[in-house]
């Protein structure tokens, strides 16, 4: 083994240890050579690592919180560490891009190696090297922000020797509305949101995202906490406690205002500047989501075809997908659902309890687990904030491995398959597919298109306009009795032979194989009238030609619904519910429609006795919901609208305040937006059943039609060999 440059030794972070530590170090690490612009990391890389510059010079260049254009953050040089953000968090990654600006020898140091063999020397030493890690990270955090790019480096050093770094899990709050004000914070990783309450529910007021600034206005004068901060997944905050704060913000007024981002007086912005605009129940799970799994609700005809393909796909017969999730609505582009399936996190939470490290993550940022070292204690399905990670039963063990009833098991991408992804390749109509999140779902500037999400669709009608072509030439041209027989005859088992084709192991296109099949049977069709001729014989090579074109033409039908209905089903969901779920649903939203009465005032029960039942309980009132277009928020705003004139009172002008809380009004009609809520939810799912009945209703008779064509040309293959 080469022995590493005495330079690396030397710098402040490894100086001192043992021959021990470094041969372990040395034999974990490598010592790379990297040209002129060459990358040693890139932004969002997995964080795992340590460099010292052996020789040459890198820059490390970032975003500042406020510009668009990257910018160099600080140059390491000749025995200056760099990547400390690895220590931010458990599988963490990078916040910077590190470039040579000349060629280089860079050291790599596995952090899990460094922490392991400085710790054998007891707690002082590993506490030491902690310390200059995570002041080396927040001073590279400072940088990037736009509050102290004006401040002068005794300030940033002020600043740092008072900083107290904070660990805020998922879930839980950095202060509460109301609370006193202590500490100004800056979001070093992670994700929140500031709320404030809204007749008991939270409402999202701002998102804050790393380099942002927050909490410092209420300092000075001491006044309660105007907003709540709660951590919308794992977060690293630095802390400047009170004092300190405003002793430097007081000398620097003019960064201090530029930085902020909740200003008293005024809402605060619903979004960080650089993030997406559409609109996500959890931008958390965007920023952390590596590939994610999206279906286009405009495109999908709800046949299962992904999660069954998915469960064949695995020796245990187990999806690892559920066509359940979050829903995803953008302004002028097509609604997502999000279903339940591994998305390869940028900072995995199921990786960190794990007790046999059975998780891991290869080079690209793939998650994995190894069924062989998974002991099925439910760590990572409980840590999961997501619901991704689910337990099957364990496989056959290995001799001499003990046996565990349970495994967990998610989505692994289908490594290995050529094709990829099995969901995606079974699914006919092209509607799912794995997206990065942070490059797909981009910022809009105002006024923009909405760019595609999903890649462009195989379109079917260039095939089927070709097929009716070669049928209508067929017809007027001419064939011979017997070749338009064999072809009739072998066209009409291909299109019978779809429905086993597609379901076995062969990875083909469900969409190639699904345009193949509408184009064979439209031929068939045409072959069939050029074997009897003009006139259909009362035979049964005419009944046969009967019932091949009734099977065509249903099927040509159910191709046209699956592309109108899923557009209409899109407009009614707010959250998807499985087509097996719609009657349960209706019993579960009359049920929420009785308690949601229990204690109303009179007011708010006699406007439901007049307008809310009758509304409720209309047969054709699903019919004018699907046909009026609306969404469900335009149609709960329209039935708001006759209840506030069934009140006597005209409709609140648009953008006009709501009645102030504690008010007489809002007294009486207190739980009323719910019940509309719920009562036009109830006529949605009628419309759902009714339009998921009309999307698979129309296989009725194309089965059958299918089926009797294929007796009638055995029975005719007979008569013809006798």
């Amino acid at each position: 083994m080469t022995a590493w440059p005495t330079v690396v030794w030397d710098a402040s972070l490894l100086r001192g240890l043992d021959a021990r530590a470094r041969a372990e170090i040395e034999a974990a690490g490598r010592v790379r050579r990297l040209a002129k612009d060459e990358l040693l990391f890139r932004h969002g890389d997995p964080a795992d690592a340590l460099f010292v510059v052996a020789s040459g010079s890198c820059a490390l260049s970032g975003v500042r919180r406020g510009d668009d254009d990257a910018a160099v953050i600080r140059r390491a040089r000749r025995g200056d560490v760099l990547g400390e953000e690895a220590t931010v968090a458990a599988f963490s990654t990078r916040q910077l891009e590190a470039r040579c600006e000349e060629e280089a020898v860079v050291a790599e140091v596995p952090l899990v190696v460094l922490r392991r063999a400085v710790g054998r020397g007891g707690g002082a030493g590993l506490e030491r090297v902690e310390r200059q890690l995570r002041r080396a990270a927040t001073l590279d955090l400072l940088r990037t922000t736009s509050f102290t790019r004006a401040l002068a480096d005794a300030d940033i050093e002020v600043l740092l020797d008072a900083a107290q770094h904070r660990h805020v899990p998922r879930g839980e709050h950095v202060y509460g509305e109301g609370d006193p004000p202590d500490a100004a914070y800056l979001v070093a990783d992670g994700l929140l949101q500031a709320q404030t309450g809204d007749e008991g529910r939270p409402r999202v007021e701002a998102y804050l995202g790393r380099g942002d600034l927050f909490g410092e206005e209420e300092l000075a004068e001491r006044e309660p906490r105007r907003v709540a901060v709660v951590a919308s997944g794992p977060t690293w905050l630095v802390a400047i406690p009170r004092d300190v704060f405003l002793v430097v913000a007081r000398r620097n007024e003019g960064a201090l205002a530029a930085a902020r981002r909740l200003k008293g007086g005024e809402r605060p912005p619903k979004a960080l500047s650089n993030t997406t605009t559409h609109v996500f129940q959890d931008l958390y799970r965007m920023r952390v989501a590596r590939s994610l799994l999206v279906i286009d609700q405009d495109s999908c005809i709800r046949c299962g075809h992904c999660a069954w393909s998915c469960a064949d796909a695995h020796a245990d017969g187990v999806s690892r997908l559920v066509r359940r999730g979050d829903k995803l609505v953008a302004p002028g582009a097509v609604p997502l659902l999000v279903p339940n399936s591994c998305q390869h996190c940028k900072n995995p939470a199921c990786m960190i309890d794990c007790p046999t490290g059975a998780i891991g993550r290869d080079a690209r940022g793939e998650v994995f687990i190894r069924e062989d070292l998974c002991t099925g204690c439910g760590s990572c399905a409980k840590a999961c904030p997501w619901e991704n990670i689910a337990m099957a039963p364990a496989p056959a063990p290995k001799a001499g491995t003990p046996k565990y009833p349970l495994v967990a098991v998610k989505c692994d991408l289908c490594k290995g398959e050529k094709a990829g992804p099995a969901c995606v390749n079974a699914c006919p109509t092209e509607a799912i597919a794995r997206i990065d999140p942070n490059v797909a779902l981009v910022p809009l500037a105002p006024g923009a298109a909405a760019a595609p999400v999903l890649p462009a669709r195989t379109p079917a009608w260039p095939w089927l306009a070709g097929a009716a072509l070669a049928a209508m030439g067929l017809g007027v041209l001419g064939v011979g009795r017997w070749p338009s027989g064999i072809a009739a005859g072998v066209l009409v088992l291909a299109l019978v032979a779809y429905s086993a084709v597609k379901r076995l192991r062969l990875r083909l296109s469900s969409r190639y194989m699904y345009i193949a099949h509408m184009s064979f049977g439209v031929l068939a069709l045409g072959v069939s009238v050029a074997h009897v001729g003009a006139r259909i014989p009362p035979n049964v090579a005419g009944a046969l030609t009967l019932s091949l074109a009734l099977a065509v033409l249903s099927g040509l039908a159910g191709g046209a619904l699956n592309v109108v209905v899923p557009r209409m089903l899109a407009r009614l969901e707010r959250k998807t519910v499985l087509p097996e779920e719609l009657a349960s649903r209706a019993r579960d939203l009359d049920g929420q429609v009785f308690r949601a009465l229990s204690g109303k005032s009179e007011l708010v029960k006699t406007l439901f006795v007049k307008s809310l039942r009758p509304y409720l309980r209309a047969r054709l009132g699903p019919l004018w919901l699907v046909a009026s277009r609306r969404s469900l928020r335009e149609e709960e705003r329209s039935l708001r609208t006759r209840l506030d004139a069934l009140m006597g009172a005209a409709a609140p002008a648009k953008g006009a305040a709501a009645p102030a809380k504690g008010t007489a009004a809002a007294t009486k009609t207190a739980g009323l937006d719910d019940l509309v809520r719920l009562v036009v939810e109830h006529r949605a799912t009628r419309a759902q059943r009714a339009l998921t009945w009309i999307l698979r209703g129309w296989l009725v008779p194309h089965l059958a039609a299918t089926a009797a064509a294929l007796v009638l040309l055995v029975l005719h293959v007979i008569g013809v060999a006798r």
